[in-house]
């Protein structure tokens, strides 16, 4: 069972990153400017051959750090998005970035992700390398509150970490990559599968975020995936 404490303490120190590192970097980990170019490459491409037309639509980003996805769906004309992190720095990071950028349809909320309460459904709903630093019944709770957030229309897209033919548990250990301890909980195929249908989510569609052989293929143990899936009718 990880630490949720130094879960989030993690994702707090990150912060002071903001004017050191690209802005990029900051949360998804990738501080190799090469990898880093080719990551937000390949994966930018992936994603978006997985949804349907931004445009117009409602956006909920959970686990969106300080925003890296969210300004992406924003760039690509969604009608309103809103990205839910439970690190207050990072919120405060993606609030000035907001300002900055001088968007109006971006709103951050600071919250866990399992927790957030929203009133009205989403069109699409994108969950980014949050499941693995959840510990199951956190993800149990999140993915049942999903179905305030969606319909059978809207969109659930999972792009989490993935353990390979077994779930893989790093707890606290120290990172020679991050220079620091990390703590992760990466849940096989099967495992995410079996949670979403439990409450009501049909899996659509899976694969693997880079092909084998590609550099950012870093672990033997845990691979990058995607995950599309729908509400069942019925479910509210």
């Amino acid at each position: 069972m990880l630490d949720s404490q130094k879960v989030k303490a993690f994702w707090e120190s990150r912060s002071k990153y903001y004017h050191q590192l690209p802005f990029e970097s900051i949360a998804n980990l990738e501080q190799d400017p090469q990898n880093l170019d080719l990551k937000i490459r390949d994966e930018t491409q992936k994603v978006f051959s997985w949804l349907p037309d931004i445009a117009g639509k409602s956006v909920l980003d959970l686990g969106a750090g300080v925003g890296q996805w969210t300004f992406r769906f924003q760039q690509r004309g969604a009608r309103q998005i809103t990205a839910v992190e439970f690190s207050a720095s990072l919120v405060e990071i993606g609030q000035l970035e907001v300002q900055q950028r001088g968007i109006t349809n971006v709103e951050f909320v600071h919250s866990a992700a399992e927790t957030y309460r929203s009133s009205h459904p989403f069109e699409v709903v994108f969950i980014s390398g949050l499941m693995i630093y959840l510990n199951d019944d956190q993800a149990e709770t999140l993915v049942m509150h999903l179905k305030q957030h969606t319909t059978p229309e809207s969109i659930i897209l999972l792009r989490d970490g993935t353990g390979v033919g077994e779930r893989y548990e790093i707890n606290n250990r120290f990172s020679a990559h991050l220079n620091t301890d990390y703590s992760a909980t990466y849940r096989t195929t099967q495992q995410y599968q079996d949670l979403f249908d439990r409450h009501g989510f049909t899996l659509i569609e899976q694969d693997n975020m880079f092909p084998e052989g590609h550099p950012l293929n870093k672990y033997p143990e845990t691979r990058l995936r995607l995950y599309r899936f729908r509400k069942q009718h019925g479910q509210d």
